[in-house]
């Protein structure tokens, strides 16, 4: 006599959040990685100040 297992609704119901907890992980992972691939490629919309670019504070008016 053989007797087919039943799944528990919870069992069930455990295994979708599992499943789409980890689609959503590995998801984000590789949004993460692809914007940090991609941020290293583009060049920054402005460029980075220097001391020259400063103003005094307390020079000619």
């Amino acid at each position: 006599m053989s007797r087919s297992h039943v799944p528990d609704p919870l069992e069930i119901a455990l295994s979708w959040v599992w499943a789409l907890g980890t689609a959503a992980g590995l998801a984000v992972v590789g949004l993460l990685a692809h914007t940090e691939h991609s941020s290293a490629q583009l060049p920054l919309a402005q460029p980075t100040l220097s001391a020259k670019d400063v103003p005094l504070a307390d020079g000619p008016v």
